[in-house]
C-alpha cells in the first residue's frame, strides 16, 4: 500500500480542519475517531489532538465501546468440566455415525470441524480415523474447496485439462 506524500496528508488535514462542525457532532454522537479519521484520511492520534484543540471533551473509554456490535457467541470464563459419562456419551454419537463421519471428512470436513459438532476431543476424532483405516490427508488439504477444476485434481486428472 503506497504511503500518502505530506502535501496529501497537508490536504487531508486541511479538509478535516474546514469539517470541524462535522467532525465534532460525529463524534458527539459516538463513531469512534478511528472510523472518522479513515474517512478523512487522517491518523486517528492527530484527530485526537484536534478534538481536544477544538474544546471537545473525551468520551470516557467505555463509551469508546458502546458503538460495537454486541457480542454474541463470545466465551466467558471457563466451561464447565463434562463428566466422563457425558464425554462417553458424547463419543458413543460420534461411533455410532461413523458412516456419516467418514462422507463428511472425505468431501473435506476438517477434523476440528467434526470434533466441535459432535463436542469431542480432536486427537480422539484422528484416533477413530486411524482405527477405521481412513486415509489421512494433509492439515492445508482442509482448506481446498473443490470447484470446477479442482475436482479434476483431485481425481488425479491433468490440471491443464478442463474437468467433464
Amino acid at each position: 500500500m503506497r504511503r500518502p506524500t505530506q502535501t496529501e496528508k497537508a490536504a487531508a488535514r486541511g479538509i478535516a480542519r474546514a469539517d470541524k462542525d462535522i467532525i465534532i457532532e460525529r463524534y458527539r454522537t459516538g463513531e469512534p475517531v478511528r472510523r472518522i479519521a479513515d474517512v478523512y484520511g487522517v491518523t486517528p492520534s492527530w484527530l485526537t489532538l484536534r478534538l481536544d484543540d477544538w474544546g471537545v471533551p473525551r468520551r470516557q473509554r467505555y463509551e469508546a465501546h458502546l458503538h460495537r456490535r454486541p457480542a454474541q457467541r463470545v466465551f466467558r470464563g471457563r466451561m464447565p468440566r463434562r463428566t466422563r459419562a457425558e464425554v462417553r456419551a458424547a463419543q458413543a454419537g460420534f461411533v455410532e455415525n461413523r458412516t456419516e463421519v467418514i462422507l463428511r471428512y472425505r468431501d473435506g470436513e476438517s477434523i476440528t470441524s467434526l470434533a466441535r459438532s459432535f463436542t469431542v476431543a480432536h486427537a480422539w476424532v484422528a484416533e477413530r480415523l486411524n482405527e477405521w483405516g481412513v486415509s489421512r490427508r494433509a492439515p492445508s488439504a482442509s482448506a481446498v474447496v473443490p470447484g470446477a477444476g479442482a475436482l479434476s485434481l483431485l481425481a488425479g486428472g491433468d490440471p491443464k485439462t478442463p474437468a467433464r
